[in-house]
């Protein structure tokens, strides 16, 4: 198969070529443009150009509504533009320019229909802008669900069906109740935004929204389809690179279910007129996929996907220092090793500790012990400490009687024994109608009395 020598732009439509088993061959179409050229010997190619044609008939009826042009303004604002983006978006670099472009261009065409009409200068150079913008898959379906609201809600459909043919009347009926199982958008700003324009200048007069939406739905009713065809033509392929990581934390019918996911990815991003195997370019995706779902099932806290190839980095350095030198590296080499600092190494190595069960696990034997086992219970109060305690009460109160009243009072009174609140010298004195010299005096006399018939046993509690 022949491959392109260098990588097309997405306008140069007309500079392609197809290559067959005899050479290169060149087709002209009804209106004499140029066909696109692709090789007939791989039908991930003719799929792939398929699904690029009814894409871009998809985005073309789609731009035909200002209400697109509103709807991504309010969703991919340029200041969030970051933070905001799909997954699944194509990130390119002039995507705020295309989103400043069609904010420019709608808010020209809404003055002008303010004022003195719709231009048609204006309304074409706001359909290119919106051509340009690289919309996701859930963009487009999600479009497609606000028009099938308000072409219910206007009640077109009743009025126009009888002039389509019978086949665009039942893919529109299915599209339209399909519909039904969606929320209906509730976001507030795009809501708000809705009802500062005129309803036939956001979705067009009944006729033209008649004709545009119905060539919308039929042609995502052809893109979903060839979508569905080129996903299941690679099946196997997603099946293939399962198969390598089997044995891991997920099932095999999970890990094929994120290869799944990866392959529509690659299915949206694919660019066919780029010369590249579609394998080759889906096999990447398809294992990014699986390989973060590992990384987000093996282990208990999740760490980002950035992250765990640092982690990787680090470990591989240090086994090849431990190859060569038969030690294990400090953190100093480790951070010379791999270009990163001390506290990027001390950070990786906490973050890649492994994680233990609290309360063990069922496999082991009942003579194990968990990390439970060893950590001091606060619940309950240690046996110990409540025997402490009552031997403590039972020597203050034989202390206590060999005291006479008065100082048994003063004593309680200043260490809060049986009263709500210990007392200074000063209040007791108050209390006793005593100075507080006189008290601090009998204080000392108590003290002594217990020391000498209790001190060896009390020294034991401090």
């Amino acid at each position: 198969m022949a491959y392109f020598n260098e990588p097309l732009l997405k306008q140069d439509l007309n500079a392609l070529a197809f290559a067959n088993g005899n050479g290169i061959e060149t087709a002209k179409t009804a209106d004499n443009d140029t066909k696109e050229f692709i090789p007939k010997d791989n039908s991930n190619f003719e799929i792939a150009h398929l699904l690029s044609i009814e894409k871009t008939k998809l985005i073309e009826a789609l731009a035909q509504f200002p209400a697109t042009a509103l709807w991504l303004i309010n969703k991919y604002k340029e200041t969030d533009t970051s933070t905001e983006l799909e997954e699944d978006l194509a990130i390119e670099p002039a995507l705020s320019s295309i989103l400043i472009d069609i904010k420019k261009q709608f808010h020209a065409l809404s003055l002008n229909a303010s004022s003195n009409g719709i231009e048609k200068v204006d309304k074409k150079n706001l359909v290119l802008a919106l051509q340009v913008f690289p919309f996701s898959f859930h963009d487009l379906t999600e479009l497609i669900n606000i028009f099938a609201y308000s072409y219910k809600y206007r009640e077109i459909y009743c009025q126009s069906l009888a002039q389509d043919a019978e086949n665009k009347i039942g893919i529109l009926f299915k599209r339209l109740e399909a519909s039904n199982h969606h929320k209906p958008i509730s976001a507030d700003q795009w809501l708000a935004s809705l009802m500062l324009y005129d309803e036939d200048f956001l979705f067009l007069s009944s006729s033209d929204m008649h004709k545009y939406y119905t060539n919308a739905v039929f042609y995502e009713h052809n893109w979903l389809k060839l979508r569905k065809k080129l996903a299941t033509a690679n099946t196997r392929l997603v099946l293939f690179i399962a198969n390598q990581y089997k044995g891991h934390f997920l099932d095999f019918d999970d890990l094929v279910q994120e290869g799944q996911t990866g392959l529509l990815k690659a299915i949206d991003r694919y660019d066919y007129r780029l010369g590249f195997q579609f394998s080759t370019y889906a096999g990447y995706w398809i294992r990014q996929a699986i390989s973060r779902a590992l990384s987000r099932c093996e282990r208990v806290v999740r760490i980002p996907c950035g992250r765990i190839g640092t982690i990787n980095k680090v470990f591989r350095t240090k086994e090849q220092f431990i190859a060569r030198t038969n030690r294990e590296p400090t953190t100093d080499e480790l951070a010379e090793h791999t270009a990163l600092s001390n506290n990027d190494i001390h950070a990786v190595l906490s973050m890649s500790q492994s994680a233990m069960s609290f309360e063990g696990s069922s496999e082991d034997g009942e003579t194990s012990f968990a990390p439970i086992d060893f950590v001091e219970q606060q619940i309950f109060t240690p046996a110990f400490t409540q025997i402490a305690k009552d031997d403590l009460d039972n020597i203050m109160d034989k202390a206590l009687k060999i005291l006479n009243p008065r100082e048994a009072r003063v004593i309680c009174c200043h260490f809060g024994i049986e009263v709500d609140k210990e007392m200074t010298l000063h209040e007791i004195g108050l209390e006793l109608d005593l100075t507080r010299e006189r008290v601090r005096q009998i204080q000392v006399i108590a003290l002594n009395k217990i020391k000498r018939n209790f001190g060896e046993q009390l020294i034991n509690f401090l």
